[in-house]
């Protein structure tokens, strides 16, 4: 197992949320906004080599590196706690210190989500291509999901994330945070992974790639996928949501997946709110993509921004809420 995706080395139970978590929040900062732009924050050429940088790295500078390796796109606060959950102490003043050296560096790159109406916007981080040689020495695994692209390529062919693509990968760093902070009994954590049959292609579409997943025990492993209410997003979702039911009743799959799971995966999906995740599940419902049998779960992002285990429930045809909760360590 990879050392940054192995729940056990995220277990320190001295963290620090980062933010009152005993009071419920109700505003929700990564739902999608109109008219929504990125922006990249300009920062001038650096010609420090790495080698040179790195021998002023103490453990909190690699663990940096390491998180945004994994997680792709992070908040300051994000980074702040994943490596408390490590075990490492720093304040969040300090992170926030590291993150303008790295900028400075050009280690990492700073994305500024916000439109025309707002004075300030969100601020998320992802490694540079600098940043490469150190994710390598630090052993950082990375697939398609959270590969580093250059400025240049991303340039040329055009592969820039759109503002829903960041919060999407945000959100799902946030449910693991929360599951990882509230004491939640897992093995195995992932950021934008697939699912798939080992060794093999997708030449029979049976892949999907969500935002997260946790492996609980060899009973259950859950895919979150998270939804952002923009004008595409239903349909992308039901493409999404018919590969799934694929995993579901494919026996290749339960036999020879990738990562060797017993069981085939429970899908979530986390809208950005109730209202939100009525309309999908209406929508899958129209669209014959519901069953009685395999259903879908459902939640939300601000449940996990708070103390509470109690985050998943399935929906049924009236809209009413079944609450269910992950077991506890």
């Amino acid at each position: 197992m990879e050392i940054y995706n192995d729940a056990k080395n995220y277990n320190n139970r001295m963290f620090d949320f980062g933010f009152n978590a005993e009071i419920a929040p109700t505003k929700n900062v990564l739902g999608v906004i109109e008219n929504e732009k990125v922006t990249i924050a300009e920062y001038p050429f650096n010609g420090f080599g790495v080698r040179k940088i790195m021998k002023g790295f103490d453990a909190v500078d690699f663990a940096i590196v390491e998180e945004l390796g994994r997680s792709k796109y992070l908040s300051s606060i994000q980074i702040y706690q994943y490596i408390r959950l490590r075990g490492l102490f720093v304040s969040r003043e300090g992170i926030r210190k590291r993150i303008n050296k790295f900028l400075k560096y050009r280690l990492i790159r700073e994305y500024i989500l916000k439109n025309d109406e707002l004075t300030n916007g969100l601020r998320f981080y992802d490694l540079d291509v600098k940043a490469i040689p150190i994710a390598n020495e630090c052993k950082v695994i990375f697939n398609r999901g959270n590969r580093i692209i250059s400025e240049y390529k991303k340039q040329t062919e055009n592969l820039y994330d759109t503002a829903e693509g960041i919060k999407r990968v945000v959100v799902g760093n946030m449910i693991i945070l929360g599951l990882l902070m509230n004491g939640v009994k897992m093995k195995r954590f992932g950021i934008l992974e697939t699912m798939r049959i080992k060794g093999g292609t997708d030449a029979k579409n049976v892949i999907i790639r969500t935002a997260s997943n946790v492996h609980i025990d060899d009973e259950s492993h859950i895919l979150y996928e998270v939804v952002r209410n923009t004008p595409d997003a239903l349909d992308n979702l039901a493409d999404k949501v018919s590969r799934y039911y694929k995993i579901v009743n494919d026996e290749e799959y339960k036999e020879n997946n990738y990562y060797g799971y017993k069981t085939v995966p429970q899908l979530v999906i986390c809208g950005e709110n109730y209202e939100h995740n009525l309309r999908i599940d209406k929508y899958l419902r129209e669209v014959g993509l519901y069953s009685e049998k395999d259903t879908i779960m459902y939640t939300e992002d601000l449940l996990y921004v708070q103390a509470t285990l109690k985050n998943l429930y399935v929906l049924d045809e009236t809209g009413n809420r079944t609450w269910y909760a992950l077991p506890t360590q």
